[in-house]
């Protein structure tokens, strides 16, 4: 569809061989045809399954997310830009449906639902996927949006990804930056489907770079400190929790507890390394 020649699809990579062809392999079935990947110095065979997808690859140094999405940013010359990882998958009308929810609104940005792609979830996943419904699987305004997203070209250029920002928090930055200037997000109702990490390590992991990220954005924006605190120590353990439990969904409770402990613990971590001038750490997309 021409409607879809209008969005480019920026692709952050680094060791992603078991992820990136599959993952370009849906982005090309939905549609679209215009796709950049950023790779920090893949040492697996990364840049060799991208030679043989015949997409267009930009080679940098180890610097982590923001700086790898800020260049695609950069290279991106369409009116709009997606913001997709390596182990997410787009069903086949997942941009064209994102594209319709951003051109009939007022959003500078739209996140779509994100669901499993597992066939068979365990506790982990199950747990994970609960908390998507609740903090990220909505239409309707809000003032950040994560990964995947759908983005007016024009608005993100003015306000980029900072290579500061090498963990998780690189879209938060830019969605606060962003919506200071009185711009807004919203929901879509399309779907992109996430390969979810399915071990216990897996999700430690996981949780603790999500820590390492609020403590780069606190650095950043000292300012949000006790926001993020509370959405570390209150919205996982608490509010979450209190929401699975009106809708009967007690199994998840456990999961969120140790998922805001852990971001907790790593924004801790993360702090202790700044203080003493440790070299940044930068981890697989």
């Amino acid at each position: 569809m021409k409607k879809l020649n209008q969005i480019t699809v920026n692709i952050p990579t680094l060791n992603e061989e078991e992820n990136i062809g599959k993952c370009i392999d849906s982005i090309k079935k939905s549609g679209i045809k215009k796709i950049i990947v950023i790779d920090g110095g893949s040492q697996d065979r990364t840049i060799e399954i991208l030679k043989e997808k015949k997409v267009k690859i930009i080679q940098t140094k180890k610097k982590g997310l923001g700086y790898q999405r800020s260049i695609g940013v950069k290279k991106t010359k369409t009116k709009y830009v997606s913001l997709i990882d390596a182990d997410m998958r787009a069903k086949k009308n997942s941009f064209l449906v994102m594209l319709k929810d951003l051109e009939k609104s007022q959003y500078a940005g739209i996140e779509p639902k994100i669901k499993s792609s597992n066939k068979n979830l365990n506790y982990f996943d199950k747990s994970y996927q609960a908390i998507m419904e609740i903090n990220i699987n909505k239409k309707g305004p809000r003032r950040m949006i994560g990964t995947p997203t759908l983005w007016k070209t024009k608005i993100l250029k003015k306000n980029n990804f900072r290579p500061f920002f090498s963990a998780s928090s690189d879209d938060t930055d830019v969605s606060y930056r962003t919506y200071k200037k009185g711009y807004i997000f919203g929901g879509s109702s399309a779907i992109i489907y996430h390969v979810h990490r399915s071990s216990f390590l897996q999700y430690v992991k996981k949780y603790l770079w999500y820590g390492k990220g609020d403590a780069q954005f606190v650095i950043s924006h000292p300012e949000r400190f006790l926001s993020i605190l509370k959405h570390q120590l209150y919205n996982y353990p608490i509010k979450f929790s209190l929401i699975s439990l009106t809708n009967f969904n007690f199994f998840p409770i456990p999961f969120m507890f140790m998922s805001g402990i852990l971001r907790f613990i790593g924004m801790l971590t993360e702090f202790c390394n700044k203080f003493l001038g440790r070299k940044d750490k930068i981890f697989s997309t």
